[in-house]
């Protein structure tokens, strides 16, 4: 009998460590992980959205630098991408989310003497609804379709 009772409690305290997850915990968990996702999610999607902004922002550094070269060289810019070097008379952003093109009505209204260039999100690979197309002028002026000037160009 002695060795029966020295076994009892060894194996209640096994059986105590065996016990596992309980519904409830688990159910704590699956909530806890949904209160962090909920927050962390649209702060992802701001950062992604952001993070593809500055691809436009590029392409536009990009061709206004092109069009003060053009101008150094002919003294007056040039409304047509062609005359900048970019061959297929379009210019894209690296990853091809973003096509620059220029405004009708340039701010001195001659493209003789200013330019505006507008980065426009590529319809099906992207979309950006809180800025829209991004633009830039001659003065170092930058603009958006919509949206804050802070929140699009930060």
């Amino acid at each position: 009998m002695s060795m029966s009772n020295a076994r009892a409690p060894a194996v209640g305290a096994a059986r105590a460590a065996e016990r596992g997850v309980t519904l409830i915990e688990l159910m704590v968990v699956v909530v806890i992980v949904g209160i962090l996702a909920s927050v962390a999610y649209p702060s992802y999607q701001d950062y992604v959205l952001r993070s593809k902004r500055t691809e436009a922002k590029a392409l536009l550094s990009e061709v206004a630098g092109r069009e003060e070269r053009y101008f150094f060289d002919n003294n007056k810019y040039t409304s047509t991408l062609t005359d900048l070097g970019y061959a297929s008379g379009s210019a894209t952003s690296q990853s091809g989310l973003y096509s620059a093109s220029f405004d009708a009505t340039p701010p001195s209204g001659s493209y003789d003497t200013s330019y505006l260039i507008i980065a426009t999100p590529v319809s099906g690979k992207h979309s950006d609804s809180k800025c829209g197309a991004l633009k830039l002028d001659s003065r170092g002026k930058h603009d958006q379709e919509f949206g804050s000037e802070d929140l699009c160009w930060q």
